[in-house]
Protein backbone atom coordinates (compact mmCIF):
# COMPACT_ATOMS: atom_id res chain seq x y z
CA UNK A 1 0.00 0.00 0.00
CA UNK A 2 1.40 3.40 -0.99
CA UNK A 3 1.82 6.33 1.38
CA UNK A 4 -0.92 8.25 -0.43
CA UNK A 5 -3.36 5.35 -0.06
CA UNK A 6 -2.56 5.18 3.65
CA UNK A 7 -3.22 8.92 4.00
CA UNK A 8 -6.57 8.61 2.24
CA UNK A 9 -7.58 5.70 4.44
CA UNK A 10 -6.61 7.59 7.60
CA UNK A 11 -8.58 10.65 6.52
CA UNK A 12 -11.69 8.64 5.63
CA UNK A 13 -14.51 8.78 8.09
CA UNK A 14 -14.51 5.55 10.10
CA UNK A 15 -17.49 3.25 10.02
CA UNK A 16 -19.36 1.99 13.07
CA UNK A 17 -17.05 -0.97 13.68
CA UNK A 18 -13.94 1.12 13.08
CA UNK A 19 -15.19 3.81 15.41
CA UNK A 20 -15.65 1.45 18.34
CA UNK A 21 -12.71 -0.80 17.41
CA UNK A 22 -9.96 1.65 16.40
CA UNK A 23 -7.55 -1.25 15.80
CA UNK A 24 -9.48 -1.83 12.56
CA UNK A 25 -8.34 1.62 11.44
CA UNK A 26 -4.59 1.39 12.07
CA UNK A 27 -3.79 -2.31 11.80
CA UNK A 28 -4.62 -2.75 8.07
CA UNK A 29 -2.31 0.17 7.21
CA UNK A 30 0.47 -0.86 9.60
CA UNK A 31 3.93 -0.39 8.11
CA UNK A 32 6.63 -3.02 8.43
CA UNK A 33 9.19 -0.30 9.21
CA UNK A 34 7.31 0.54 12.41
CA UNK A 35 7.72 -2.92 13.95
CA UNK A 36 11.32 -2.44 15.09
CA UNK A 37 10.72 0.82 17.02
CA UNK A 38 7.45 -0.58 18.41
CA UNK A 39 9.30 -3.65 19.68
CA UNK A 40 12.04 -1.55 21.29
CA UNK A 41 9.38 0.58 22.97
CA UNK A 42 7.55 -2.55 24.15
CA UNK A 43 10.73 -3.95 25.72
CA UNK A 44 11.49 -0.63 27.40
CA UNK A 45 8.00 -0.34 28.86
CA UNK A 46 8.09 -4.02 29.92
CA UNK A 47 11.23 -3.36 31.97
CA UNK A 48 9.30 -0.69 33.89
CA UNK A 49 5.91 -2.40 33.83
CA UNK A 50 6.90 -5.70 35.49
CA UNK A 51 8.38 -4.24 38.70
CA UNK A 52 5.61 -1.66 39.02
CA UNK A 53 2.89 -4.26 38.38
CA UNK A 54 4.25 -6.42 41.20
CA UNK A 55 4.59 -3.45 43.52
CA UNK A 56 1.17 -1.98 42.73
CA UNK A 57 -0.44 -5.38 43.30
CA UNK A 58 0.77 -5.31 46.91
CA UNK A 59 -0.48 -1.71 47.13
CA UNK A 60 -3.90 -2.87 45.89
CA UNK A 61 -3.93 -5.61 48.53
CA UNK A 62 -3.77 -8.66 46.23
CA UNK A 63 -1.02 -11.24 45.52
CA UNK A 64 1.70 -10.02 43.16
CA UNK A 65 0.75 -12.28 40.22
CA UNK A 66 -2.47 -10.32 39.79
CA UNK A 67 -0.37 -7.32 38.83
CA UNK A 68 0.95 -9.32 35.88
CA UNK A 69 -2.57 -10.44 34.96
CA UNK A 70 -3.81 -6.85 35.04
CA UNK A 71 -0.93 -5.66 32.87
CA UNK A 72 -1.43 -8.41 30.28
CA UNK A 73 -5.15 -7.93 29.65
CA UNK A 74 -4.99 -4.12 29.93
CA UNK A 75 -2.33 -3.88 27.20
CA UNK A 76 -4.42 -5.98 24.80
CA UNK A 77 -7.72 -4.26 25.59
CA UNK A 78 -6.35 -0.77 25.10
CA UNK A 79 -4.60 -1.72 21.86
CA UNK A 80 -7.98 -2.84 20.49
CA UNK A 81 -10.18 -0.01 21.77
CA UNK A 82 -7.85 2.98 22.39
CA UNK A 83 -7.27 5.97 20.12
CA UNK A 84 -3.82 7.04 21.38
CA UNK A 85 -0.86 5.69 19.44
CA UNK A 86 1.62 6.00 22.32
CA UNK A 87 -0.49 5.23 25.40
CA UNK A 88 0.91 2.54 27.72
CA UNK A 89 -1.94 1.01 29.71
CA UNK A 90 -1.29 -0.80 32.96
CA UNK A 91 -1.40 -0.77 36.75
CA UNK A 92 -0.92 2.62 38.42
CA UNK A 93 -0.20 3.66 41.97
CA UNK A 94 -3.15 6.02 42.40
CA UNK A 95 -5.75 3.57 41.03
CA UNK A 96 -4.28 0.71 43.07
CA UNK A 97 -4.46 2.89 46.20
CA UNK A 98 -8.10 3.77 45.49
CA UNK A 99 -8.89 0.10 44.93
CA UNK A 100 -7.37 -0.86 48.27
CA UNK A 101 -9.22 1.99 50.01
CA UNK A 102 -12.53 0.65 48.66
CA UNK A 103 -11.94 -3.03 49.35
CA UNK A 104 -10.26 -2.84 52.79
CA UNK A 105 -13.37 -1.59 54.66
CA UNK A 106 -15.46 -4.31 53.02
CA UNK A 107 -13.24 -7.33 53.75
CA UNK A 108 -11.31 -5.99 56.73
CA UNK A 109 -7.68 -4.94 56.82
CA UNK A 110 -6.57 -8.35 58.03
CA UNK A 111 -8.10 -10.02 54.95
CA UNK A 112 -6.18 -7.91 52.42
CA UNK A 113 -4.06 -10.18 50.26
CA UNK A 114 -6.46 -13.11 50.59
CA UNK A 115 -8.84 -14.61 48.05
CA UNK A 116 -11.68 -12.63 49.61
CA UNK A 117 -9.87 -9.39 48.83
CA UNK A 118 -9.12 -10.67 45.32
CA UNK A 119 -12.83 -11.27 44.71
CA UNK A 120 -13.93 -7.80 45.76
CA UNK A 121 -10.99 -6.17 43.97
CA UNK A 122 -11.99 -7.93 40.75
CA UNK A 123 -15.63 -6.93 41.28
CA UNK A 124 -14.56 -3.32 41.67
CA UNK A 125 -12.53 -3.50 38.44
CA UNK A 126 -15.45 -5.06 36.58
CA UNK A 127 -17.94 -2.48 37.84
CA UNK A 128 -15.46 0.29 36.99
CA UNK A 129 -15.33 -1.07 33.46
CA UNK A 130 -19.12 -0.98 33.21
CA UNK A 131 -19.23 2.64 34.39
CA UNK A 132 -16.52 3.62 31.92
CA UNK A 133 -18.27 1.98 28.97
CA UNK A 134 -21.65 3.51 29.84
CA UNK A 135 -20.08 6.96 30.02
CA UNK A 136 -18.41 6.38 26.67
CA UNK A 137 -21.56 5.14 24.95
CA UNK A 138 -23.43 8.16 26.32
CA UNK A 139 -20.64 10.32 24.83
CA UNK A 140 -19.79 11.98 28.13
CA UNK A 141 -16.09 12.41 27.44
CA UNK A 142 -16.62 16.16 27.70
CA UNK A 143 -16.87 15.88 31.49
CA UNK A 144 -13.09 15.85 31.61
CA UNK A 145 -13.14 19.54 30.63
CA UNK A 146 -14.74 20.39 33.98
CA UNK A 147 -12.00 18.89 36.14
CA UNK A 148 -9.85 21.71 37.43
CA UNK A 149 -6.13 21.28 36.74
CA UNK A 150 -5.43 22.75 40.16
CA UNK A 151 -7.55 20.09 41.86
CA UNK A 152 -6.05 17.30 39.75
CA UNK A 153 -2.56 18.57 40.51
CA UNK A 154 -3.38 18.50 44.21
CA UNK A 155 -4.61 14.93 43.82
CA UNK A 156 -1.40 13.83 42.13
CA UNK A 157 0.80 15.35 44.81
CA UNK A 158 -1.44 14.07 47.62
CA UNK A 159 -1.47 10.53 46.23
CA UNK A 160 2.28 10.54 45.64
CA UNK A 161 3.07 11.65 49.19
CA UNK A 162 0.39 9.37 50.64
CA UNK A 163 1.60 6.26 48.81
CA UNK A 164 5.16 6.94 49.97
CA UNK A 165 3.84 7.05 53.54
CA UNK A 166 1.78 3.91 52.92
CA UNK A 167 4.80 1.92 51.70
CA UNK A 168 7.27 3.12 54.33
CA UNK A 169 6.37 0.25 56.67
CA UNK A 170 7.71 -2.14 54.03
CA UNK A 171 11.16 -0.57 54.28
CA UNK A 172 11.08 -0.66 58.08
CA UNK A 173 9.70 -4.17 58.47
CA UNK A 174 6.93 -3.00 60.83
CA UNK A 175 3.18 -3.57 60.81
CA UNK A 176 0.99 -1.56 58.45
CA UNK A 177 -1.16 1.05 60.19
CA UNK A 178 -4.73 1.57 59.00
CA UNK A 179 -6.41 4.94 58.62
CA UNK A 180 -5.75 8.07 56.60
CA UNK A 181 -2.28 8.70 55.23
CA UNK A 182 -1.50 11.10 58.06
CA UNK A 183 -2.71 8.53 60.59
CA UNK A 184 -0.49 5.97 58.89
CA UNK A 185 2.46 8.35 59.17
CA UNK A 186 1.90 8.94 62.88
CA UNK A 187 1.39 5.24 63.52
CA UNK A 188 4.50 4.25 61.56
CA UNK A 189 6.59 6.75 63.48
CA UNK A 190 5.36 5.14 66.70
CA UNK A 191 6.44 1.76 65.30
CA UNK A 192 10.02 2.92 64.69
CA UNK A 193 11.40 1.20 67.84
CA UNK A 194 10.28 -2.13 66.34
CA UNK A 195 12.15 -1.59 63.07
CA UNK A 196 13.63 -4.82 61.65
CA UNK A 197 17.26 -3.82 61.02
CA UNK A 198 18.05 -6.23 58.18
CA UNK A 199 14.81 -5.31 56.42
CA UNK A 200 15.69 -1.64 56.80
CA UNK A 201 19.09 -2.28 55.21
CA UNK A 202 17.53 -4.15 52.28
CA UNK A 203 14.84 -1.53 51.73
CA UNK A 204 17.18 1.43 52.09
CA UNK A 205 19.76 -0.14 49.79
CA UNK A 206 17.07 -0.89 47.20
CA UNK A 207 15.74 2.66 47.28
CA UNK A 208 19.23 4.16 47.20
CA UNK A 209 20.11 2.01 44.19
CA UNK A 210 16.97 3.12 42.37
CA UNK A 211 17.61 6.79 43.05
CA UNK A 212 21.29 6.61 42.11
CA UNK A 213 20.51 4.90 38.82
CA UNK A 214 17.77 7.44 38.14
CA UNK A 215 20.43 10.15 38.52
CA UNK A 216 23.36 8.56 36.70
CA UNK A 217 22.00 5.61 34.65
CA UNK A 218 18.51 6.75 33.73
CA UNK A 219 18.42 4.68 30.52
CA UNK A 220 18.95 1.41 32.39
CA UNK A 221 16.07 -0.81 33.56
CA UNK A 222 16.88 0.12 37.14
CA UNK A 223 13.84 -1.42 38.82
CA UNK A 224 14.53 -4.83 37.24
CA UNK A 225 18.21 -4.57 38.15
CA UNK A 226 17.50 -3.73 41.78
CA UNK A 227 14.93 -6.52 42.03
CA UNK A 228 17.38 -9.04 40.57
CA UNK A 229 20.15 -7.93 42.94
CA UNK A 230 17.85 -8.14 45.95
CA UNK A 231 16.77 -11.67 44.99
CA UNK A 232 20.43 -12.70 44.68
CA UNK A 233 21.15 -11.11 48.06
CA UNK A 234 18.33 -13.09 49.68
CA UNK A 235 19.76 -16.33 48.33
CA UNK A 236 23.39 -15.49 49.07
CA UNK A 237 22.92 -14.31 52.64
CA UNK A 238 19.84 -16.33 53.67
CA UNK A 239 17.99 -13.09 54.42
CA UNK A 240 14.73 -14.93 54.98
CA UNK A 241 16.26 -16.47 58.08
CA UNK A 242 17.16 -12.94 59.23
CA UNK A 243 13.50 -11.92 59.28
CA UNK A 244 13.26 -10.27 55.86
CA UNK A 245 9.70 -10.71 54.52
CA UNK A 246 9.59 -12.18 51.01
CA UNK A 247 6.94 -12.15 48.30
CA UNK A 248 6.44 -15.90 48.65
CA UNK A 249 5.26 -18.38 46.03
CA UNK A 250 4.30 -16.76 42.73
CA UNK A 251 2.49 -19.26 40.48
CA UNK A 252 3.54 -19.53 36.86
CA UNK A 253 0.95 -20.07 34.17
CA UNK A 254 -2.22 -18.45 32.93
CA UNK A 255 -5.02 -16.89 34.90
CA UNK A 256 -8.55 -18.21 35.01
CA UNK A 257 -11.40 -16.24 33.50
CA UNK A 258 -14.41 -16.00 35.80
CA UNK A 259 -16.91 -13.66 37.36
CA UNK A 260 -15.97 -12.38 40.82
CA UNK A 261 -17.67 -14.51 43.44
CA UNK A 262 -19.20 -11.72 45.50
CA UNK A 263 -22.77 -10.84 46.38
CA UNK A 264 -24.81 -7.66 45.91
CA UNK A 265 -24.70 -6.57 49.53
CA UNK A 266 -21.76 -4.24 48.97
CA UNK A 267 -22.89 -2.90 45.59
CA UNK A 268 -23.26 0.67 46.88
CA UNK A 269 -19.74 0.81 48.27
CA UNK A 270 -18.32 -0.75 45.11
CA UNK A 271 -20.22 1.69 42.88
CA UNK A 272 -18.91 4.67 44.86
CA UNK A 273 -15.44 3.16 44.56
CA UNK A 274 -15.87 2.62 40.82
CA UNK A 275 -16.77 6.29 40.34
CA UNK A 276 -13.67 7.23 42.34
CA UNK A 277 -11.49 5.01 40.16
CA UNK A 278 -13.00 6.59 37.04
CA UNK A 279 -12.36 10.09 38.38
CA UNK A 280 -8.70 9.35 39.18
CA UNK A 281 -7.92 6.96 36.33
CA UNK A 282 -9.58 8.85 33.49
CA UNK A 283 -7.87 12.07 34.49
CA UNK A 284 -4.39 10.55 34.22
CA UNK A 285 -5.26 8.52 31.13
CA UNK A 286 -6.74 11.41 29.18
CA UNK A 287 -3.87 13.70 30.17
CA UNK A 288 -1.40 11.13 28.83
CA UNK A 289 -3.35 10.60 25.62
CA UNK A 290 -3.79 14.31 24.96
CA UNK A 291 -0.12 15.04 25.59
CA UNK A 292 0.92 12.44 23.03
CA UNK A 293 -1.71 13.54 20.49
CA UNK A 294 -0.59 17.16 20.78
CA UNK A 295 3.06 16.22 20.42
CA UNK A 296 2.56 14.04 17.34
CA UNK A 297 -0.21 16.00 15.66
CA UNK A 298 -3.24 13.72 15.71
CA UNK A 299 -6.63 13.65 17.43
CA UNK A 300 -7.97 11.35 20.12
CA UNK A 301 -11.62 10.62 20.86
CA UNK A 302 -12.40 11.25 24.56
CA UNK A 303 -15.61 9.20 24.32
CA UNK A 304 -13.78 6.22 22.83
CA UNK A 305 -11.05 6.64 25.46
CA UNK A 306 -13.73 6.04 28.10
CA UNK A 307 -14.68 2.82 26.33
CA UNK A 308 -11.03 1.78 26.06
CA UNK A 309 -10.46 2.33 29.77
CA UNK A 310 -13.65 0.41 30.47
CA UNK A 311 -12.49 -2.51 28.35
CA UNK A 312 -9.13 -2.60 30.14
CA UNK A 313 -10.67 -2.44 33.62
CA UNK A 314 -13.41 -4.91 32.76
CA UNK A 315 -10.90 -7.38 31.35
CA UNK A 316 -8.87 -7.08 34.55
CA UNK A 317 -12.00 -7.85 36.56
CA UNK A 318 -12.65 -11.04 34.59
CA UNK A 319 -9.16 -12.37 35.41
CA UNK A 320 -9.39 -11.49 39.11
CA UNK A 321 -7.11 -8.45 38.88
CA UNK A 322 -7.48 -4.77 39.76
CA UNK A 323 -8.36 -1.69 37.70
CA UNK A 324 -5.73 -0.01 35.53
CA UNK A 325 -5.27 3.28 33.71
CA UNK A 326 -3.11 4.97 31.10
CA UNK A 327 0.15 5.64 32.89
CA UNK A 328 1.87 8.97 32.20
CA UNK A 329 5.30 7.64 33.21
CA UNK A 330 5.11 4.47 31.09
CA UNK A 331 3.59 6.41 28.19
CA UNK A 332 6.53 8.82 28.32
CA UNK A 333 8.95 5.88 28.19
CA UNK A 334 7.06 4.43 25.22
CA UNK A 335 7.23 7.73 23.37
CA UNK A 336 10.90 8.39 24.14
CA UNK A 337 11.85 4.94 22.83
CA UNK A 338 10.03 5.46 19.55
CA UNK A 339 6.60 3.84 19.84
CA UNK A 340 4.62 4.38 16.62
CA UNK A 341 1.38 2.48 17.22
CA UNK A 342 -0.41 0.23 19.67
CA UNK A 343 1.40 -2.73 18.09
CA UNK A 344 3.92 -1.99 20.85
CA UNK A 345 1.27 -2.82 23.47
CA UNK A 346 0.47 -6.11 21.75
CA UNK A 347 4.16 -7.04 21.64
CA UNK A 348 4.51 -5.97 25.27
CA UNK A 349 1.60 -8.24 26.16
CA UNK A 350 3.60 -11.13 24.71
CA UNK A 351 6.55 -10.16 26.92
CA UNK A 352 4.27 -10.07 29.96
CA UNK A 353 2.79 -13.43 28.97
CA UNK A 354 6.29 -14.90 28.78
CA UNK A 355 6.98 -13.50 32.24
CA UNK A 356 3.81 -15.12 33.58
CA UNK A 357 4.64 -18.49 32.01
CA UNK A 358 8.38 -18.76 32.61
CA UNK A 359 9.73 -16.07 34.96
CA UNK A 360 7.06 -15.50 37.62
CA UNK A 361 8.49 -18.09 40.02
CA UNK A 362 11.77 -16.15 40.15
CA UNK A 363 10.04 -13.44 42.17
CA UNK A 364 9.18 -15.65 45.13
CA UNK A 365 12.45 -14.61 46.85
CA UNK A 366 11.85 -10.92 46.18
CA UNK A 367 11.92 -8.92 49.45
CA UNK A 368 8.76 -6.99 50.27
CA UNK A 369 11.05 -4.11 51.21
CA UNK A 370 12.35 -3.98 47.63
CA UNK A 371 8.79 -3.94 46.27
CA UNK A 372 8.05 -1.05 48.61
CA UNK A 373 11.18 0.74 47.38
CA UNK A 374 10.05 0.31 43.75
CA UNK A 375 6.68 1.90 44.53
CA UNK A 376 8.28 4.72 46.55
CA UNK A 377 10.74 5.41 43.75
CA UNK A 378 7.88 5.70 41.24
CA UNK A 379 6.02 8.10 43.55
CA UNK A 380 9.08 10.24 44.25
CA UNK A 381 9.15 11.08 40.55
CA UNK A 382 5.69 12.59 40.97
CA UNK A 383 6.47 14.68 44.05
CA UNK A 384 7.07 18.20 42.82
CA UNK A 385 6.06 21.41 44.53
CA UNK A 386 6.58 23.57 41.44
CA UNK A 387 2.88 23.67 40.48
CA UNK A 388 1.93 24.61 44.04
CA UNK A 389 4.37 27.52 44.03
CA UNK A 390 3.16 28.62 40.60
CA UNK A 391 -0.49 28.59 41.66
CA UNK A 392 0.40 30.60 44.76
CA UNK A 393 2.19 33.17 42.63
CA UNK A 394 -0.36 33.38 39.80
CA UNK A 395 -3.77 32.78 41.39
CA UNK A 396 -4.40 32.26 45.10
CA UNK A 397 -7.81 30.70 44.47
CA UNK A 398 -6.22 27.97 42.34
CA UNK A 399 -3.63 27.49 45.09
CA UNK A 400 -6.34 27.00 47.70
CA UNK A 401 -8.08 24.39 45.58
CA UNK A 402 -4.75 22.63 44.91
CA UNK A 403 -3.93 22.51 48.62
CA UNK A 404 -7.50 21.55 49.52
CA UNK A 405 -7.43 18.55 47.18
CA UNK A 406 -4.01 17.48 48.46
CA UNK A 407 -5.01 17.77 52.12
CA UNK A 408 -8.27 15.94 51.42
CA UNK A 409 -6.29 12.92 50.22
CA UNK A 410 -3.74 13.09 53.05
CA UNK A 411 -5.91 13.89 56.06
CA UNK A 412 -9.16 12.13 55.15
CA UNK A 413 -9.72 8.68 53.69
CA UNK A 414 -9.17 8.43 49.95
CA UNK A 415 -12.80 8.11 48.85
CA UNK A 416 -13.97 11.15 50.83
CA UNK A 417 -10.83 13.00 49.74
CA UNK A 418 -11.78 12.37 46.10
CA UNK A 419 -15.32 13.54 46.83
CA UNK A 420 -13.91 16.75 48.27
CA UNK A 421 -11.86 17.19 45.11
CA UNK A 422 -14.92 16.75 42.90
CA UNK A 423 -16.86 19.28 44.99
CA UNK A 424 -13.92 21.70 44.81
CA UNK A 425 -13.83 21.37 41.02
CA UNK A 426 -17.55 22.09 40.79
CA UNK A 427 -17.29 25.02 43.18
CA UNK A 428 -14.41 26.45 41.17
CA UNK A 429 -16.40 26.04 37.96
CA UNK A 430 -19.50 27.72 39.41
CA UNK A 431 -17.48 30.50 41.03
CA UNK A 432 -15.78 31.41 37.78
CA UNK A 433 -18.88 30.99 35.65
CA UNK A 434 -20.84 33.18 38.04
CA UNK A 435 -18.79 36.28 37.26
CA UNK A 436 -20.65 37.97 34.44
CA UNK A 437 -17.66 39.85 33.06
CA UNK A 438 -19.81 42.82 32.07
CA UNK A 439 -17.92 45.44 30.01
CA UNK A 440 -18.94 48.94 28.88
CA UNK A 441 -19.04 49.51 25.11
CA UNK A 442 -18.23 52.61 23.11
CA UNK A 443 -18.57 53.47 19.42
CA UNK A 444 -15.50 53.45 17.18
CA UNK A 445 -16.38 56.33 14.81
CA UNK A 446 -14.36 55.30 11.74
CA UNK A 447 -15.73 51.78 11.49
CA UNK A 448 -19.03 52.51 13.25
CA UNK A 449 -18.67 49.44 15.49
CA UNK A 450 -19.13 49.05 19.23
CA UNK A 451 -16.13 47.73 21.16
CA UNK A 452 -15.12 47.35 24.80
CA UNK A 453 -13.92 50.47 26.56
CA UNK A 454 -10.30 50.17 27.64
CA UNK A 455 -9.14 48.30 24.54
CA UNK A 456 -9.33 51.30 22.17
CA UNK A 457 -9.04 55.04 22.51
CA UNK A 458 -11.29 57.73 21.10
CA UNK A 459 -14.54 55.85 21.53
CA UNK A 460 -17.77 57.85 21.36
CA UNK A 461 -20.63 57.82 23.83
CA UNK A 462 -24.29 58.30 23.01
CA UNK A 463 -26.04 60.57 25.52
CA UNK A 464 -28.53 58.69 27.66
CA UNK A 465 -27.65 55.27 26.20
CA UNK A 466 -25.51 52.71 28.02
CA UNK A 467 -24.23 49.83 25.88
CA UNK A 468 -22.66 46.82 27.61
CA UNK A 469 -21.46 43.33 26.67
CA UNK A 470 -22.18 40.24 28.74
CA UNK A 471 -19.04 38.10 28.85
CA UNK A 472 -20.56 34.66 29.43
CA UNK A 473 -23.67 32.57 30.10
CA UNK A 474 -26.57 33.95 32.09
CA UNK A 475 -27.85 31.34 34.53
CA UNK A 476 -28.73 30.81 38.17
CA UNK A 477 -25.20 31.26 39.51
CA UNK A 478 -24.56 34.69 37.99
CA UNK A 479 -28.05 36.15 37.54
CA UNK A 480 -27.92 38.44 40.58
CA UNK A 481 -24.36 39.56 39.80
CA UNK A 482 -25.45 40.44 36.26
CA UNK A 483 -28.25 42.63 37.65
CA UNK A 484 -25.97 44.32 40.20
CA UNK A 485 -23.28 45.01 37.60
CA UNK A 486 -25.84 46.56 35.23
CA UNK A 487 -27.21 48.85 37.93
CA UNK A 488 -23.69 49.92 38.89
CA UNK A 489 -22.92 50.94 35.29
CA UNK A 490 -26.17 52.87 35.06
CA UNK A 491 -25.48 54.71 38.31
CA UNK A 492 -21.93 55.55 37.21
CA UNK A 493 -23.05 57.02 33.89
CA UNK A 494 -22.50 60.83 33.84
CA UNK A 495 -25.79 61.51 32.00
CA UNK A 496 -29.32 60.41 32.92
CA UNK A 497 -29.88 57.02 31.30
CA UNK A 498 -32.94 56.47 29.11
CA UNK A 499 -31.88 53.27 27.30
CA UNK A 500 -29.76 50.21 28.08
CA UNK A 501 -28.43 47.97 25.28
CA UNK A 502 -26.96 44.55 26.10
CA UNK A 503 -24.73 42.77 23.60
CA UNK A 504 -25.68 39.10 24.16
CA UNK A 505 -23.09 37.57 21.82
CA UNK A 506 -21.46 35.55 24.62
CA UNK A 507 -24.71 34.41 26.26
CA UNK A 508 -24.52 30.86 24.94
CA UNK A 509 -26.45 29.32 27.83
CA UNK A 510 -29.28 30.47 30.04
CA UNK A 511 -31.99 29.05 32.27
CA UNK A 512 -35.22 30.07 33.99
CA UNK A 513 -33.33 32.02 36.64
CA UNK A 514 -31.55 33.98 33.91
CA UNK A 515 -34.84 34.72 32.19
CA UNK A 516 -36.46 35.78 35.47
CA UNK A 517 -33.67 38.22 36.28
CA UNK A 518 -34.03 39.82 32.84
CA UNK A 519 -37.78 40.21 33.43
CA UNK A 520 -37.08 41.75 36.82
CA UNK A 521 -34.53 44.18 35.34
CA UNK A 522 -36.85 45.15 32.46
CA UNK A 523 -39.78 45.88 34.76
CA UNK A 524 -37.61 47.84 37.18
CA UNK A 525 -36.00 49.91 34.40
CA UNK A 526 -39.40 50.60 32.81
CA UNK A 527 -40.59 52.04 36.13
CA UNK A 528 -37.63 54.43 35.95
CA UNK A 529 -38.34 55.35 32.32
CA UNK A 530 -35.41 53.33 30.94
CA UNK A 531 -35.79 51.07 27.88
CA UNK A 532 -33.99 47.71 27.70
CA UNK A 533 -32.85 46.11 24.43
CA UNK A 534 -30.70 43.11 23.42
CA UNK A 535 -28.49 42.52 20.39
CA UNK A 536 -26.87 39.38 18.95
CA UNK A 537 -29.28 37.06 20.77
CA UNK A 538 -28.86 33.39 19.86
CA UNK A 539 -32.03 31.63 18.55
CA UNK A 540 -32.02 29.07 21.37
CA UNK A 541 -31.78 31.81 23.98
CA UNK A 542 -34.50 33.80 22.22
CA UNK A 543 -36.83 30.80 22.18
CA UNK A 544 -36.34 30.11 25.88
CA UNK A 545 -36.84 33.75 26.79
CA UNK A 546 -39.97 33.89 24.64
CA UNK A 547 -41.46 30.94 26.53
CA UNK A 548 -40.44 32.52 29.85
CA UNK A 549 -42.12 35.88 29.04
CA UNK A 550 -38.96 37.97 28.63
CA UNK A 551 -40.09 39.52 25.33
CA UNK A 552 -43.35 40.61 26.91
CA UNK A 553 -41.39 42.28 29.71
CA UNK A 554 -38.92 44.23 27.56
CA UNK A 555 -41.57 45.19 25.00
CA UNK A 556 -41.98 44.54 21.28
CA UNK A 557 -39.20 45.50 18.87
CA UNK A 558 -36.42 45.48 21.42
CA UNK A 559 -34.40 42.57 19.99
CA UNK A 560 -31.84 43.68 17.36
CA UNK A 561 -29.26 42.07 15.08
CA UNK A 562 -26.46 44.44 16.11
CA UNK A 563 -25.61 46.92 18.86
CA UNK A 564 -25.41 49.64 16.21
CA UNK A 565 -29.03 49.06 15.18
CA UNK A 566 -30.19 48.95 18.80
CA UNK A 567 -28.48 52.21 19.73
CA UNK A 568 -29.74 54.03 16.65
CA UNK A 569 -33.29 52.87 17.33
CA UNK A 570 -33.18 53.96 20.98
CA UNK A 571 -31.30 57.24 20.62
CA UNK A 572 -33.90 58.68 18.26
CA UNK A 573 -32.80 61.77 16.33
CA UNK A 574 -30.45 63.11 18.96
CA UNK A 575 -26.89 63.70 17.67
CA UNK A 576 -23.88 61.83 19.01
CA UNK A 577 -22.01 63.43 21.85
CA UNK A 578 -18.66 65.11 21.32
CA UNK A 579 -17.35 63.57 24.53
CA UNK A 580 -15.12 60.53 24.14
CA UNK A 581 -13.85 57.68 26.27
CA UNK A 582 -10.10 57.15 26.19
CA UNK A 583 -8.33 53.99 27.18
CA UNK A 584 -6.68 54.10 30.61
Amino acid sequence: MSASEVAVREEAKPGLWQRYLPILQWLPSYRRAWFAPDTVAALSVWALLIPQSLGYATLAGVPVQYGLYAAFVALIAYAIFGTSRQMAQGPSGAVAAVSAAVVAPIVGTEAMGTEKAVGYTAALALLTGVVYVLLGLLRLGWISNFLSKAVLGGFVLGFAIGIIIDQSHQLLGVDKISGSYIEELIGTIKELPDTQLVTLVVGTASLAGLLLMRRFLSAWPRALIVMALSILAVQAFDLADEGVALTGPVPTGLFSIRLPGVGWSEFGALLAGALSVVFVGYSESLASARAMALKHGYEIDPDQELIAQGAACGAAGFVGAFATDGSLSKTSVADLTGQKTQMASLVNALFVLSTMLFLASLFENLPQATLGAVVIDAMLGMVTFGPMRRYFRVNRADWLFFVGAMFGILFIDIIHGILIGVVLSLLLLIARASKPGLSRLGREPKLDVWVAVGRYSGLELVPGVVAVRMGGPLFFADANRFRDALYEMISDNPDPVRALVVDATAISQTDTDGADIVIQIAEDLRSRGVSLAFAHLEPDILNLWTRAGVLDAIGPGHIFETVREAVKALEGTRPATTATISSP
